[in-house]
């Protein structure tokens, strides 16, 4: 087979899909060409599917690079659907699981390897890698990398030194939003060399963009829900808001549920699903909500809060209309969210003092000694480091964001991890084991018929249905598999229940040393740029929305969308005098081929007798002509 027809070979075995999105085949051929590429397209515009069908036919493993567990778990879950060998190394995961993982993929049975950013920004964890057969290195959420993006991760930068173990391997990065700074930013932290760059212009012709002014914003919700209909996503700032949204919903009889980074992982999953199978009809949910999502028929994604980034907005915004047909996205807001978005930055800028106290705390919470932490992987729980240290927890959060972005640690605020069991006791020993111990043969059976490979790897396990198939309470489940555990038969890792702390430097002597925030004052003059963007995009009155959004990012050759509010009022505007109506009329006879009939029907909103009158005087002063099978034309003037 030719290598196109060995990538169209490959999405109809594995996705069922005959042709590809703008721009996907193009970007797969250059990735097989050994060119660098970075990948552009727009929130659902298909870019997993850029580096996972190279990867496929490239061989070997494909190295991926992602920031977020859950999407990670969802992208390698997708993939064994599919029959395609996938394994996840999270920094929730023990040394034994990274072991097995590693171990696996360097006999070559581990088509691809996703890893967190801050597992490549440790030496150590580079040289094993070093052994494995990668073949391709796939980098999500490229965006993170450029301290002018709107979500720097500084473990992205070490990302290039993966080239010093891999010399002959090219990378692929892709992106849903990047402005023309952070492309180039891209290209240069990654070492691009010989690059090809693929940009999908983020216009969506689909979605109408309305801001709308609004104090009573549950009334104007109901009427967008009531008037709209279809699936929804209601996006707000805190958790409190998604669960006294949702339930004043179904108050109104409306199908709702709600989700947020502190439900757990089985129950996300599961409220996820019902959405996605329109069980409900809305989900209300913090921006935590929608990495990875691809349900069609979303008619509207209402924001009740203002975004901290047009990155942000935009990517949130075009989970609607995946399906091509129109969707909503209505941004509600008032001035008092204006001053309330300029408070939440002062209060994520805390002061220098309050970042070094906040340091101090969570090493002394955790009981690390100067020098060392290095690797150290905890369950963060903020409330008891607040309450032992006296600190207000946003204080703590923001300084710990603040540490982040200096690369001293890093904050996994999805450190959800499902249940997992694997195998330690050889099968002739456990069934020794099952005849001297004979209240626990249920269990074990009922993990072995249940799941496959459990003495290769972990296995995630669903511990409801365990207790189903058993007979057994969850909480007897819950306290064999703990025994087992102890007994040395079988390793258990409970589900995780609090985000993840990775301290990525040893603890500073603040006594002798200074905590280094360079990179600090640049990001606190990039956030308030981007909250002003914000500002700007919803103040704005006399230019269109989706040409704001579009000149955002550095695209300027666009006409008014037409649907927006600014353009609904710009044209209501024009409608209310007869230059303006014959401009109008003009505009709608030029780009359609129209009957004098169907002319007359675009103008709904005005007199019949009005448009009537003024489309013959533009007959009659030679505008417009008009044939014998009554199509009107304009004429070159």
């Amino acid at each position: 087979m030719t290598e196109k027809q060995d990538i169209y070979f490959h999405l109809k075995k594995h996705w069922g899909y005959n042709s590809y999105r703008p721009l996907q085949e193009d970007i797969i051929l250059s990735v097989l060409n050994k060119k660098d590429t970075l990948a552009l397209l727009p929130t659902g515009g298909g870019k997993s599917i850029c580096f996972q069908i190279p990867g496929l036919l490239i061989g070997g493993t494909c190295l991926v690079v992602s920031p977020l567990i859950a999407l990670m778990n969802d992208q390698v879950q997708n993939l064994k659907n599919k029959g395609i060998s996938a394994v996840a190394i999270t920094s929730v995961m023990n040394a034994k699981e990274i072991d097995i993982a590693l171990n696996n993929a360097a006999f070559g049975h581990v088509q691809f390897l996703y890893v967190s950013p801050e597992r490549i920004a440790n030496e150590t964890f580079r040289q094993r890698l070093s052994y494995l057969p990668i073949g391709l290195i796939a980098v999500d959420e490229a965006h993170c990398i450029s301290q002018w993006g709107y979500d720097f991760r500084p473990s992205y930068l070490k990302i290039a030194e993966l080239r010093d173990y891999f010399p002959t391997v090219n990378i692929i990065a892709v992106t849903a939003s990047a402005t023309k700074e952070v492309v180039e930013d891209i290209q240069q932290k990654l070492n691009f060399k010989n690059p090809g760059v693929f940009r999908q212009s983020f216009e969506r012709e689909n979605i109408r963009y309305i801001v709308q002014q609004e104090e009573n914003k549950y009334d104007r919700l109901l009427k967008i829900i009531k008037n709209v209909g279809g699936s929804g996503i209601i996006y707000v700032r805190n958790r409190k808001k998604t669960q006294e949204i949702s339930k004043w919903l179904t108050q109104q009889t409306i199908s709702s549920s709600f989700y947020h980074a502190g439900i757990n992982a089985n129950e996300r999953a599961s409220i996820q699903q019902n959405w996605i199978d329109n069980k409900s009809q809305i989900i209300v949910a913090t921006n935590a909500f929608g990495m990875g999502i691809d349900k069609p028929n979303v008619r509207f994604v209402v924001h009740m809060d203002l975004p901290e980034s047009l990155e942000a907005y935009f990517q949130e915004a075009g989970r609607g209309g995946r399906d091509g047909k129109p969707a909503f996205a209505v941004l509600l807001c008032n001035l008092q969210d204006i001053e309330s978005l300029k408070q939440q930055f002062e209060e994520k800028t805390p002061s220098v003092e309050e970042i070094k106290q906040s340091y101090q705390a969570v090493f002394n919470y955790y009981q690390i000694p100067v020098e060392s932490g290095e690797g150290l992987s905890v369950s963060f729980n903020m409330d008891e480091v607040t309450r032992n240290y006296n600190l207000k927890p946003i204080t703590l959060f923001n300084s710990i964001k603040c540490l982040e972005k200096e690369g001293y640690l890093s904050f996994l605020d999805s450190g959800y991890e499902p249940p997992k069991v694997m195998m330690l006791m050889a099968k002739e020993g456990l069934y020794n084991f099952q005849l001297k111990f004979p209240s626990y043969e249920p269990l074990i059976k009922t993990l072995l018929r249940s799941y496959g490979g459990l003495w290769e790897q972990y296995v995630y396990i669903k511990e409801k249905d365990l207790a189903y198939r058993t007979k057994y309470s969850e909480s007897l489940l819950q306290q064999q598999l703990e025994t087992l555990n102890k007994q040395g038969v079988l390793s258990f890792i409970p589900q995780t229940t609090l985000p993840k702390l990775i301290f990525l430097q040893n603890r500073l002597n603040l006594k002798h040393h200074s905590i280094s925030l360079i990179n600090y004052p640049i990001l606190k003059q990039k956030a308030l740029n981007r909250i002003n963007s914000v500002v700007k995009y919803v103040t704005e009155t006399h230019i269109c929305r989706s040409r704001l959004l579009l000149s955002y990012f550095n695209e300027t050759d666009y006409k008014d969308c037409g649907y927006c509010d600014v353009c609904i009022e710009k044209y209501k505007t024009q409608l209310s005098t007869d230059q303006g109506l014959q401009e109008q009329i003009r505009m709608e006879a030029s780009t359609q081929n129209l009957k004098l009939d169907d002319l007359i029907k675009h103008f709904p909103s005005v007199n019949t007798k009005r448009i009537t009158t003024l489309i013959n005087k533009m007959i009659d002063d030679g505008v417009l002509s008009i044939d014998k099978n009554k199509f009107i034309s304009v004429n070159l003037i």
